[in-house]
């Protein structure tokens, strides 16, 4: 299972007033329920039990959670920026300002990592991370996604990359 070309004008959400971990899970668990069609508690519960085996902060005001789900038909995900950063355990202690959450269906659990790794990739970046801190709309964080990442935009998880590009 892939997920396909991305549509970040609906899975952005710009500048939540998130105070903690677990408002910013409940915040994702919410949106990722309305196109799920799972329960929000379903969906939240997934993210705590994920985030209690390790942090998924990367650093750099970067987290990654996700999780697999049982009653999932599809990979959902949503890529929320903070008014405030907020404690995540990362690794260089940073607070958390820019998260990006991916649900993946458990039975189909071996697209995966793989999907993981392809979708954090652009988020490494100091230039895409200080962009989407500066944006104060879904257009604004779309044009910053465009503009510091491949010409293709964000990378496909249906394309294979070749060196530094995709086909």
């Amino acid at each position: 299972m892939q997920i396909d070309d991305f549509h970040w004008q609906r899975e952005l959400i710009i500048k939540t007033p998130c105070l903690d971990r677990r408002s910013a899970l409940h915040t994702i668990a919410e949106d990722l329920s309305e196109r799920s069609g799972i329960e929000v508690r379903d969906l939240f519960e997934a993210l705590e039990v994920r985030e209690a085996l390790g942090s998924t902060g990367f650093g750099g005001g970067f987290a990654l959670p996700h999780a697999l789900v049982p009653a999932l038909r599809s990979p959902v995900k949503v890529l929320m920026t903070l008014r405030n950063g907020i404690d995540f355990s990362s690794p260089d202690d940073r607070p958390v300002d820019i998260l990006l959450a991916v649900l993946w269906p458990r039975g189909e659990h071996q697209g995966f990592l793989p999907a993981l790794a392809k979708l954090c990739r652009p988020f490494r970046s100091v230039r895409v991370l200080d962009g989407l801190r500066g944006a104060q709309s879904r257009t604004e964080a779309m044009m910053v996604l465009q503009m510091f990442t491949s010409p293709e935009g964000l990378p496909s998880l249906n394309r294979k990359v070749v060196g530094e590009k995709a086909i």
